[in-house]
Order: C-alpha cells, then sequence, then structure tokens
C-alpha cells in the first residue's frame, strides 16, 4: 500500500514539474535530462507523455534506451547531449532510438561521425548538432570561432548531396557557470549563439538552424534568446 501511495505522489510531482516547465516553452522542445535520475522516474515521465530524453553518457544511454526498448516504449525519442569521445561513436550509433546527437564539438568528430554513420546506421536517420563554445570556460569544448563553425558546415554542405542518414539541425551551446554574473554572462552566451546562426543563415543555404541551449538554471534566459531545444534534468526530477 505504502510503495503505491508513494508512486502515485511521485507521479503527481513529476507531472507538476513538467507541466511548470513546458508552460514556460512556447514552441521550444524540451529533452529531460536523465543524467541523475532513476529508470522508474524515466518510466513515470513517459507514463505522462514525454518522449524525449537526454543522456551525458553513452553507456548509461546504451543501459536506458535498452530498458525502455524492453518495456516497449519504441517511441521513445534519445538525445545524446554529453560530451563524447571519437572511440564511443559505434558503440553510441548502435543504440535503441538515438534521435539526435547534441555534442559534435570538432571537424575531426564529425568527420568520423560520417564516416561512420552509414553502416553503423542502417537506414535509420540521425540528428546532429555542432556544440560551440560561447564562454570562456577551459572545461568546456566545442568549436571556438567562427571560422571552425563555418570550416565544418563546408564540410556538411559537401556531403549534403550524397543520400545518407545524417542530417545537420543546429548549434548547441552552455551558459557559463562559475561566474559572479550567472544571468548576465548565459544571455552573453546564448546571444552569440543566435547571433552565429543568423550569419550562417546569412552566409549558407540551410533552410533553418535550431538552437540548443538552456539548462535548469538558466533555461529561461536561452528561451528568451530564441532556443528551440533547452535540456532540462534537475527541474524536472528533483522532489
Amino acid at each position: 500500500m505504502m510503495n503505491i501511495e508513494n508512486s502515485e505522489n511521485r507521479l503527481k510531482s513529476l507531472t507538476h514539474n513538467f507541466e511548470k516547465v513546458k508552460n514556460d516553452l512556447g514552441k521550444a522542445e524540451l529533452v529531460a535530462v536523465t543524467k541523475y535520475s532513476p529508470l522508474k522516474d524515466l518510466f513515470l515521465a513517459y507514463e505522462i507523455g514525454h518522449r524525449d530524453f537526454g543522456e551525458n553518457r553513452v553507456k548509461d544511454l546504451e543501459t536506458k534506451a535498452q530498458a525502455f526498448y524492453e518495456k516497449g516504449f519504441h517511441d521513445v525519442r534519445w538525445h545524446f547531449i554529453g560530451n563524447l569521445q571519437s572511440n564511443k561513436l559505434n558503440q553510441l550509433l548502435k543504440i535503441k532510438n538515438l534521435y539526435s546527437v547534441h555534442s559534435i564539438d570538432s571537424l575531426r568528430l564529425l568527420e568520423k561521425l560520417y564516416e561512420k554513420a552509414t553502416q553503423a546506421l542502417k537506414g535509420k536517420d540521425l540528428l546532429f548538432f555542432l556544440q560551440v563554445k560561447t564562454s570562456d570556460e577551459e572545461e568546456k569544448s566545442g568549436f571556438n570561432s567562427k571560422d571552425e563553425v563555418y570550416k565544418a558546415l563546408r564540410f556538411i554542405k559537401e556531403r549534403e548531396n550524397q543520400k545518407g542518414p545524417l542530417s545537420f539541425l543546429g548549434f548547441m551551446t552552455m551558459g557559463k557557470v562559475r561566474t559572479d554574473n550567472f544571468e548576465q554572462d548565459a544571455a552573453s552566451s546564448f546571444q552569440s549563439l543566435a547571433n552565429l546562426r543568423d550569419s550562417v543563415l546569412n552566409d549558407f543555404s540551410f533552410k533553418e538552424i535550431k538552437l540548443s541551449m538552456g539548462m535548469s538554471k538558466d533555461y529561461k534566459i536561452a528561451l528568451a534568446h530564441g532556443s528551440d531545444f533547452v535540456r532540462v534534468g534537475s527541474a524536472l526530477f528533483s522532489s
């Protein structure tokens, strides 16, 4: 009886949290970050209708995706959002219901992705974002300059006419964390990415470029600067 009551209370709590965040989104998409959450919470989130989940580690994503698949939840969309090493690509690309990768952070990794995708994905489509570094924090990875981004985009354009499973969706960034001016620095990071998007749309023939930016503490700031995808964990799953 107590377990049923606890489960019902948890379901109410998650429903409240998801509704609260989704009310802020407008047309933006919510990626529910699963990094610190148990599977039972993720299953409850699925039960209330959520389908887009994000994970930071390949091994954890593999485990969670398999658990969802075994439950028969085959319409889930998994977003990989963490640092990605090229030697983990094969493992990542085999994961069931992998929908997008938000963290292609170098030309070398982009080239490896194209090299491995056709065979590994076996006809499945995969969206990806280029991760752009918009703050000066050394621990963050990503394309460091407009020139680097443009070089990667030219690489993508050269392969656009080749039929393959990969589709470039846009740019991802993270706001500055270690700062005394959190809101101001987050806004600066997000505006920098929006400016880059505008420049690219002017200089390349992409139909659209989506922005993945904003996490639990700064997603409202990201939305104010035009984010299309927010990656939120603790605001959803914390009690």
